[in-house]
């Protein structure tokens, strides 16, 4: 079961395990999707933005997830470099072009879109 500790992000969330990146909409189907993930069990916390852009810490052995991490603030092209190098053969690239007449908000609600697609 996934905690969230002190606070939770705002979703939808990106979260990259080790292994992939996985997009949740809700606190309960970031449970179900990280439970069913393949993930890299280390001490280093894994990357979470959440719909704001605000960097969250994924604790895989602790299963929770935190605001206390380094990065605070993504931008909208960091974001869309990391899909865009670790998305799953087959997934489509995401546009880095237009940036300036989308939201950062638009801009992860997409990639989740993207990233929840079987």
């Amino acid at each position: 079961m996934m905690r969230f500790w002190p606070r939770k992000p705002r979703f939808p969330v990106i979260i990259d395990t080790g292994f992939e990146l996985v997009g949740a909409i809700t606190g309960a189907e970031c449970s179900k999707r990280l439970a069913r993930a393949k993930i890299v069990e280390e001490e280093q916390s894994k990357v979470v933005i959440d719909v704001t852009a605000e960097g969250f810490g994924f604790y895989p052995k602790m299963m929770v997830i935190t605001p206390m991490t380094i990065k605070k603030r993504w931008k909208k092209s960091e974001i869309i470099e990391l899909y865009n190098s670790r998305r799953s053969p087959g997934a489509p690239e995401y546009p880095s072009t237009s940036l300036g007449n989308k939201s950062v908000e638009r801009v992860v609600s997409e990639i989740v879109y993207l990233l929840r697609q079987p």
